[in-house]
């Protein structure tokens, strides 16, 4: 389910309302990489607000309002859902959205893929390929393929997921330390 929200914000679900260009020199929260407009750069600048601030001012943003009805109220419910994670989801799927901005055309276009095939299977395998990817992501490539490799990983995933682990070991950003 993260992985879920976590594309639905990279992915555009956050119109450009929620992706506001940045602001040089200070602000709060971390310093944007490269030029330009970051996904989840509103988020981030609105993180410390309560969730009726943010709604409200969600609400009052002149692009949001721009926006057809339903999809300002799928907005609405994706803000409330990032709202009730725990602090550190969401700012792994803020980091996520970071990393996602800087990806070339053509991996975006391949994350997009891999997501998209992810949603076939089953709740309980799209953990286990997530799982396995992130601890993946860790590893030096000779170490990534020893493992992909290996019998054991082999035996656990069925060849799609394992092509799914692949992609996304090479993309997914490895966890804080």
């Amino acid at each position: 389910m993260l992985a879920v929200a976590a594309l639905a914000l990279v992915l555009g679900c956050a119109p450009p309302v929620l992706a506001h260009p940045q602001e040089r020199g200070g602000g709060n929260g971390p310093r944007m990489r490269g030029p330009g407009p970051h996904r989840g750069e509103w988020l981030r600048q609105h993180q410390n607000q309560s969730p009726a601030e943010q709604e409200k001012a969600l609400r009052n943003d002149p692009q949001f309002r721009q926006l057809p009805p339903e999809r300002q109220q799928q907005l609405m419910e994706r803000l409330r859902h990032f709202n009730s994670l725990p602090p550190e989801q969401r700012q792994r799927i803020l980091d996520r959205m970071e990393t996602f901005e800087h990806l070339p055309q053509a991996q975006r276009q391949e994350l997009r893929n891999i997501y998209g095939q992810m949603q076939t299977l089953p709740q309980e395998r799209r953990m286990a390929v997530r799982q396995a990817a992130r601890r993946l992501s860790t590893m030096d490539p000779a170490e990534r393929e020893r493992v992909l490799n290996s019998p054991q990983f082999q035996q656990r995933f069925s060849p799609q997921e394992q092509d799914l682990v692949r992609g996304l070991s090479q993309i997914e950003p490895p966890p804080p330390r």
